[in-house]
C-alpha cells in the first residue's frame, strides 16, 4: 500500500471518528469523570521500602561446611524466603511487637484494590490476604498487615524489597523496618534450633558408628586367622609373578616341541635318496666327509677300470672300501634321525612338565583370589566405617560451635524512611489511563458501529457494493431555510442560490449525467429509489431545473400515480396530467404546464387511476414517452419506489435509462442491491446512482474530502456542459 492510499485510509478513519464524535466524547468524558471521582474520594496511601540482601551462602567461619546447609540460592530458595516473609508466623510477631491490633487503621480490615472492593461488595468474595497458604482464615490485624505487604526481588540481583503500604507514613516505615528485623531474628532462631537438633543427632550416630567399626575390625581379623592369611597382597603378587613366568616357559616349550616334532616327522617319512638331500643331513660334517671319501674311491675305481679287470685285487679292494663307506654313511644318517627323535621326545616331556606346573599355579591363584575377595570386602567395610566415624567425630565437635554462632546470610541494606508523598492515588497517571481507556473504547465503538452500519454513506460505498456509475451526491437541506424560498408561493420549488452547496451539487450531477449519456437530445430517464423517503422527487425537480438552466429543453413527468408530489414542488395543478394523456382524455398541450424556469415544463400525474401498473405498462404509455423524447432534450420521469410496487420495473423498457436515488445513511445495502437486481431482470439500463441527503453540516469533516472534489469540478463545468440553446415552448404532441 503506497503513501497516498495510507493517507486516504487514515483520512477515512478520521472522518469516521468525526462523524461519531458524540460517542467518542461521551466515553472520554465519562472516563475522565470517573478518574476525577476516584482521585478526590480515595484516601491517600503511603509506601515505605526496606531493602534486604540474601547472600548465596551463610558466612562460613568453621573449616568445614555448615551443619544447616542453605543450598544454592536459586529460584526455589528465593521463593521459600518470600513465603516466609509473607507467612503467618512472621506477621504475628510484627503485629505483637507494634501492637497493630489496637491501631485504628488495622481495625478497618485489609487494604483492598477497587476491584477487590467490587468483588467483596457485590460477589461476597473475600480478598486473598485474609487467608493463609492453607486457606485458613487470619485474624483481622494479620490480614490487614499481609494486605499491605509486597515482597519483590530485584531482577538480576540477590536484593529483596519489602514494601509496606499504609495510610500513616510513619507507620509504613516502622512496619517495614520491624518486619525486616524480625525476619533476620527468625532466621537466627531457625539456625539455632536446627544446629541443636543436628548436634544431638550426631552424638547418637557417633556411638552407633563406633560399635560398627569395632565389629568390622573383629570380623576381618577372624577371617585372617581362619584362612591363615598374613599378607594377602604380597602373596598374591608372588603367585601372579610365578604364574606369568610359567606361562611364558610353557609357551616356549610348546613352540620348541612343535618345531622338533615337525622336523622328526619330515625325516621319518623320507627315503634314503631324499634323506641324502635333506638340509640337516647335508650340513653334517661327518656325512660330508663320508660322501667325499666315496667320491674319491669311485674316482680311483674308474681310473683303474681302464687298465684292470673287475677281478683284479685292487678293483676288488676299491669296491669293498666303497661299500663299507656307503654302509657307514647310511648308519650315520640313521643316527641323525634317532638324535632328532630323541630331541623331540625330550621337548614333549618338558612341555608336559611345565603344563602341569602351570595348572597347579592357576589353581593356587584362583583359590587365593577367592580368599582375597572376601578379605577385601571385610577390609573395605572396616575402612568405610572408620572414615564415617572420623567425619562424625569432627562434625560433632563443630556442631557445638555452630549452635553458638549468630551468623546469617540475610542483612538489611537500606532501612525504610518515612515517605513524603503518597503512591496512591496517582492522579496524573489515572487521568492518562482514563483518557487512554476512553479513547480506546470510543474508537473501538465508533469503528464497530461504522462497520455494523450497512447503509450507503460515501461514493466509495456505492462503487464498491453496487458496481454501477456514480453520478454525484446532494447535501441534505431538510429543515433549513432556503434563500430562494422567500417570496415564492407555497409549494413551489424555491430557486436555489447559485453559490450554495446544493446548487453546486446539482451542477455536478447535471455534468456527470450529460457525460454519461450517449447523446444530448431526446433522452428519457426514469428516476426512482429503492424505498420511499429517499428524495427521488426532489432530485427530479432540482435536476430538471439545473438542466434547463444549462439551455436544454426539459420536461418533468410525474409517473407516481399512487402518491404524486411532483406538482407540489412547482406549485402546479395535479390534473389534468399523465393519466389523462395515456387514456386519451386530454391532449399534450392541455396537460403540459409551464414553470417559472425557462426551458422547464411539467407533466403532472393527473387523476389517480385504479390500475396504475397496467396503465404505465400499456402501449399508449410507450407512445407518449416516444413522442415526448422527440420534443424535449431531457424527459425526467418520477417513478414510484422500486421495492414498494412494480410500477418502476414496468416503466423501465420505455426509457433510455434509470437514475437510482439512494438516501445517505438511510438505505441498506441489501435493499438497494435487490432493487438493482430487479431493474436488471427486466433488461433496463442503470445510468447511475445519486447519493442524496448527505448531512454536510453535521458530518462536514467526514464528507469534506468527497464534496470538495465535486465542488472543484464545478469550475471545469463551463467547458463540458451542453451549449445553451434558446428555450422554446413545447411542440404539440399528436396522438398516433
Amino acid at each position: 500500500m503506497n503513501q497516498t492510499a495510507l493517507l486516504q485510509e487514515a483520512r477515512r478513519y478520521l472522518g469516521m471518528l468525526h462523524k461519531r464524535r458524540g460517542i467518542l466524547a461521551t466515553l472520554v468524558g465519562t472516563s475522565l469523570l470517573i478518574a476525577v471521582l476516584y482521585n478526590y474520594t480515595t484516601r491517600p496511601v503511603y509506601q515505605a521500602t526496606t531493602q534486604i540482601l540474601i547472600d548465596r551462602d551463610t558466612p562460613n567461619l568453621l573449616p568445614t561446611k555448615e551443619i544447616v546447609d542453605m543450598g544454592e540460592a536459586g529460584a526455589d530458595y528465593f521463593q521459600t524466603q518470600f513465603e516466609l516473609l509473607r507467612g503467618r508466623r512472621l506477621a504475628e510477631k510484627v503485629v505483637e511487637k507494634l501492637a497493630l491490633q489496637k491501631n485504628p487503621e488495622f481495625q478497618q480490615g485489609p487494604l483492598m484494590s477497587p476491584w477487590e472492593r467490587i468483588q467483596r461488595r457485590f460477589f461476597g468474595k473475600p480478598p486473598a490476604s485474609t487467608l493463609d497458604s492453607d486457606g485458613m482464615p487470619l485474624s483481622p490485624a494479620i490480614a490487614a498487615l499481609r494486605s499491605r505487604l509486597t515482597v519483590e526481588r530485584v531482577r538480576g540481583s540477590r536484593l529483596v524489597s519489602l514494601r509496606f503500604n499504609a495510610y500513616d507514613p510513619a507507620l509504613a516505615a516502622n512496619a517495614a523496618n520491624t518486619l525486616a528485623q524480625l525476619y533476620i531474628e527468625q532466621t537466627y532462631d531457625f539456625r539455632y534450633t536446627q544446629s541443636s537438633e543436628a548436634t544431638g543427632w550426631l552424638g547418637e550416630r557417633l556411638a552407633e558408628q563406633e560399635k560398627k567399626v569395632q565389629e568390622s575390625e573383629r570380623a576381618l581379623q577372624a577371617y585372617r586367622e581362619r584362612e591363615k592369611l598374613v599378607n594377602v597382597e604380597e602373596r598374591q603378587a608372588l603367585v601372579d609373578q610365578k604364574l606369568s613366568s610359567l606361562n611364558g616357559a610353557a609357551i616356549s616349550a610348546r613352540t620348541e616341541r612343535i618345531t622338533k616334532e615337525t622336523l622328526y616327522g619330515q625325516m621319518r617319512g623320507m627315503s634314503s635318496t631324499q634323506l641324502e638331500t635333506f638340509p640337516l643331513i647335508m650340513s653334517n660334517a661327518l656325512i660330508q666327509a663320508l660322501r667325499a671319501r666315496i667320491a674319491d674311491l669311485q674316482g680311483q675305481q674308474a681310473k683303474l677300470s681302464e687298465s684292470l679287470g673287475d677281478k683284479h685285487p685292487d678293483m676288488v679292494r676299491l669296491r669293498t672300501e666303497i661299500e663299507a663307506t656307503e654302509s657307514k654313511l647310511r648308519s650315520e644318517m640313521q643316527n641323525i634321525i634317532k638324535s632328532v627323535e630323541s630331541d623331540y621326545r625330550t621337548a614333549a616331556q618338558q612341555e608336559a612338565n611345565l603344563a602341569a606346573n602351570l595348572e597347579g599355579t592357576k589353581q593356587e591363584a584362583l583359590e587365593l583370589n577367592r580368599k582375597a575377595i572376601d578379605y577385601n570386602v571385610l577390609k573395605r567395610e572396616v575402612e568405610a566405617n572408620q572414615q564415617l566415624y572420623r567425619e562424625l567425630m569432627n562434625r560433632t565437635k563443630e556442631s557445638g560451635l555452630e549452635s553458638e554462632l549468630r551468623t546469617t546470610n540475610i542483612r538489611i541494606v537500606e532501612k525504610a524512611e518515612m515517605p513524603r508523598a503518597p503512591i496512591s492515588p496517582q492522579r496524573a497517571r489515572n487521568y492518562q489511563m482514563a483518557l487512554a481507556i476512553g479513547l480506546g473504547l470510543g474508537i473501538a465503538l465508533c469503528i464497530l458501529f461504522e462497520h455494523l452500519d450497512n447503509t450507503f454513506k460515501t461514493p466509495e460505498d456505492v462503487k464498491e457494493h453496487l458496481g454501477v456509475p456514480f453520478l454525484g451526491m446532494v447535501p441534505d437541506v431538510t429543515g433549513q431555510q432556503r434563500p430562494a424560498a422567500r417570496g415564492a408561493k407555497p409549494g413551489a420549488p424555491p430557486p436555489k442560490n447559485a453559490q450554495s452547496a446544493v446548487a453546486e451539487a446539482y451542477r455536478v450531477l447535471r455534468t456527470n449525467l450529460i457525460f454519461s449519456s450517449a447523446t444530448n437530445t431526446g433522452q428519457a430517464l426514469l428516476i426512482s429509489s429503492a424505498n420511499p423517503g429517499e428524495g427521488k422527487t426532489t432530485t427530479v425537480a432540482n435536476l430538471a431545473e439545473s438542466l434547463a438552466q444549462n439551455g436544454a429543453r426539459v420536461l418533468c413527468v410525474d409517473a407516481d400515480l399512487r402518491r404524486p408530489t411532483l406538482h407540489q414542488h412547482f406549485g402546479a395543478q395535479k390534473t389534468p396530467g399523465l393519466s389523462d394523456l395515456i387514456v386519451g382524455k386530454s391532449q399534450a398541450s392541455q396537460v403540459i404546464q409551464s414553470t417559472r424556469v425557462k426551458g422547464l415544463q411539467l407533466l403532472p400525474c393527473g387523476y389517480i387511476p385504479p390500475n396504475p401498473t397496467e396503465l404505465l405498462g400499456s402501449a399508449n404509455m410507450r407512445e407518449v414517452v416516444r413522442a415526448l423524447r422527440e420534443h424535449y432534450d431531457w424527459v425526467l420521469i418520477d417513478a414510484p419506489p422500486i421495492l414498494a410496487i412494480a410500477d418502476a420495473p414496468v416503466l423501465c423498457p420505455t426509457v433510455d435509462g434509470l437514475v437510482l436515488v439512494v438516501g445517505a445513511e438511510m438505505s441498506s445495502r441489501p435493499a438497494v442491491q435487490r432493487a438493482i437486481e430487479q431493474i436488471r431482470s427486466v433488461g433496463a439500463k442503470i445510468t447511475g446512482v445519486v447519493l442524496n441527503k448527505v448531512d454536510l453540516e453535521r458530518n462536514s469533516y467526514y464528507y469534506g474530502q468527497y464534496y470538495g472534489e465535486y465542488y472543484r469540478s464545478y469550475y471545469a463545468e463551463g467547458g463540458t456542459s451542453a451549449p445553451a440553446r434558446p428555450v422554446s415552448g413545447p411542440r404539440p404532441l399528436r396522438r398516433s
